[in-house]
């Protein structure tokens, strides 16, 4: 605008200064917001992406864990996450480091990418080589479970090449539920230990599964815990405020109390890349039920269980009231060899 018109007008001119400077800040107020939306779907697409593949085969590339990228939009998570607080976490005040302190004291939704990816980077262990050979104690090649495995392989009509997960899977041999599974049928999984020396010896057997030394969480969001350690190793157990009726450690006779890091149930799979599974195994010594209560079954999809109910405090009704409900048939309470388990199965009629 020339010198002149701005003398001659200057209301008009003053009109202009101020849509100019209206214009400028429209302008970088969507340009913010667009940044924004960027920065909070970036941190989720890859992790999004995963969910969706849930048909993966059970052993994943190499660079699946080899993600450098440990820092997350955690804005979700951060309270006080108004205007104000969206402004601060776009100039990363409040960005956050994605470490197993602040998963603990923030309480992540078990979906949460950060979640995930510490479970990849520091406990998932990858399954053995196929061509390595199972070192077991034992050549015996007759059923190694209590009497599991055989109802189990029955109910899905001789499977082979299956998935399962079994959580207190002690030394992988001893009173497995999978290993003939594994080792007959082709099967591969997930074996979750507790126990931190039992779970050295699970490493050592060269199971075809991913292993993971944790817990699983007694809440929807990971957590940590005193756990027992038993002398006889398939009595270990969480111990503290969740009750169950297991007997707590003897001094003299079993191994101190240890902090164990446990994950929800749903964040391994997740973090393993696999949310339909053909057989669970659950025995935790007493707390089976608040673990089974944080699933989301309506994002998994499980085909059979087998459940210990012997030191569940709410008893094996409450358990299977609470299976039912969440869309499976009771099969049967068993009393098998040094357990006692009630086996379920999905209600495919109900469940379409």
């Amino acid at each position: 605008m020339r010198a002149g018109h701005c003398l001659s007008s200057p209301f008009r001119c003053k009109s202009l200064q101020h849509f100019s400077v209206c214009f400028v800040i429209l302008v970088m107020s969507i340009s913010l917001v667009l940044i924004y939306k960027r920065s909070v779907g970036h941190g989720y697409d890859e992790f999004s992406q995963r969910e969706k593949r849930t048909n993966l085969n059970a052993r994943m590339p190499a660079r699946f864990f080899n993600n450098n990228r440990n820092k997350y939009n955690l804005m979700d998570e951060t309270s006080g996450s108004g205007g104000l607080g969206k402004l601060k976490q776009f100039f990363n005040i409040y960005d956050k480091a994605c470490t197993l302190d602040y998963i603990n004291a923030n309480k992540l939704a078990q979906d949460h990418p950060c979640v995930i990816e510490i479970i990849r980077k520091h406990y998932l262990n990858e399954p053995s080589p196929p061509n390595a050979p199972l070192k077991l104690g034992s050549k015996d090649l007759n059923d190694r479970s209590p009497g599991q495995t055989g109802v189990i392989f029955r109910l899905l009509k001789n499977q082979t090449n299956g998935f399962f997960v079994e959580c207190g899977a002690l030394d992988g041999e001893y009173l497995s539920n999978t290993i003939d599974l594994e080792r007959k049928f082709n099967w591969s999984g997930v074996l979750i230990e507790a126990n931190p020396k039992v779970f050295e010896s699970l490493l050592s057997r060269n199971r075809k599964s991913w292993t993971l030394p944790i817990c699983l969480s007694l809440e929807p969001f990971p957590t940590q815990v005193k756990f027992q350690p038993k002398q006889n190793t398939g009595l270990s157990h969480i111990e503290g405020e969740a009750k169950t009726l297991q007997q707590p450690g003897v001094p003299g006779v079993d191994p101190d109390l240890v902090t164990v890091q446990c994950f929800p149930f749903y964040s391994v799979l997740l973090a393993v890349g696999r949310t339909q599974i053909d057989f669970f195994s659950l025995d935790v010594e007493g707390h089976e039920l608040k673990i089974l209560k944080t699933i989301p079954w309506h994002k998994v999809d499980i085909k059979t269980l087998t459940v210990e109910w012997d030191n569940l405090l709410e008893g094996q009704e409450a358990l299977s009231s609470f299976m039912e409900e969440s869309g499976f048939i009771r099969i049967g309470a068993f009393d098998f060899q040094y357990t006692r388990d009630v086996i379920f199965i999905k209600d495919l009629l109900n469940n379409t």
